[in-house]
């Protein structure tokens, strides 16, 4: 175990994340469902089935040998998470990388938090200890970062409302999308919670075989729970994508964009997809290497490295220009708070909140 390598990995990971919208910002002539659906097939389909052949080759036999109750609850939460994606994407695209980055994750982070112990009725019991409070009052002080992102994103309408550096600023549609973004990505974790028989099915086979070790076939076992949970994110992914792309009539880009740039865009999507799925690969690399005493801080560590790379890719790509300096000393004063509460929800989980 090495902590400070685990850091360093959460912070590649973060850098992942906060980056896979960059190339997609630089796709022309392809309307933004045309870019999201060509990066996710990179994304969702052909990047993680490489990975896990490569990781944990066992897991087509895995998938065969699971009970289909256990796959077809493991897409359905992947499709739930899909549909939180979508809206994920729609955040950046009507905010901005640096606001709608944090509002999302702020959002994600509330919910995610909630949302479990509602589902399995244990949300009373949170009040009752020192953990769960301390994880109640991260999920407040989230609540007042999203509500600081907001208003910077108000002051943001008013002084530039002509500016041509983000065209489809929205802070209606955007705080909108967030709130479905968080609500719907709690898929995830119930997606990687039902299929976990997958993961173990894979590594069982894998060790057997003697096709890996058992540490590294312990390793690299959830990278077979991947593959079918965004599986099913990316079928949601495909009926909204579809829907925008029958009702715009946006298929038609992928051939009047002509040859060349449609082969810079792909490469662009594609470039997007890698990044994209990235995250996974070292988020759990960190988690790993992060041991049983800091494990806890790994979720609040990678969204905080996430909000930190967004926010400053989206000075990067000028997404504030004309905004004066009180509007961005607001935002980052919103970042802040943001980030400062994924560290004390994960503080509370610590406790055993």
């Amino acid at each position: 175990m090495n902590p400070l390598l685990g850091v360093f990995l959460h912070g590649v990971g973060g850098f992942a994340s906060a980056s896979f919208y960059v190339p997609i910002k630089f796709v022309r002539k392809w309307r933004w469902e045309v870019a999201w659906i060509v990066m996710g097939i990179v994304a969702w389909l052909v990047t993680p089935m490489v990975v896990a052949t490569i990781t944990i080759p066992t897991w087509p036999e895995a998938i065969a040998r699971t009970d289909a109750r256990v796959l077809l609850l493991t897409a359905l939460f992947g499709g739930m998470w899909g549909f939180g994606n979508v809206a994920y994407g729609l955040t950046m695209r009507y905010l901005g990388l640096g606001l709608g980055v944090a509002v999302a994750l702020g959002t994600c982070a509330i919910f995610g938090t909630l949302i479990p112990p509602i589902v399995s009725g244990t949300f009373s019991g949170i009040f009752s200890t020192v953990g769960g409070l301390v994880v109640m009052t991260g999920v407040v002080i989230g609540a007042l970062g999203i509500a600081i992102n907001g208003v910077a994103g108000v002051m943001k309408e008013r002084e530039c409302a002509n500016a041509d550096s983000l065209p489809e600023f929205d802070i209606k549609k955007g705080l909108a999308v967030a709130v479905v973004s968080g609500l719907f990505s709690a898929g995830f974790a119930f997606s990687l919670a039902m299929g976990s028989p997958i993961a173990e099915v894979a590594k069982s086979i894998a060790v057997d075989t003697g096709a890996r070790a058992p540490e590294s076939a312990d390793f690299f076992k959830n990278n077979s729970t991947l593959v079918v949970t965004l599986w099913g994110g990316f079928v949601s992914n495909l009926l909204i994508c579809g829907y925008m792309l029958a009702k715009n009539r946006s298929a038609g880009d992928l051939v009047s964009a002509g040859a060349r740039l449609g082969f810079s865009n792909f490469l662009l999507c594609a470039m997007a997809g890698v990044c994209w799925y990235g995250q996974f690969f070292f988020y759990g690399m960190g988690t790993t290497q992060l041991g049983k005493d800091y494990e806890f801080s790994s979720w609040s560590l990678h969204m905080s490295f996430i909000i930190i790379f967004a926010a400053l890719w989206g000075l990067a790509l000028r997404e504030w220009k004309g905004t004066s300096a009180l509007t961005r000393t607001v935002l980052w004063l919103g970042i802040l708070v943001l980030i400062s509460s994924t560290f004390v929800i994960g503080l509370g989980n610590a406790f055993g909140g």
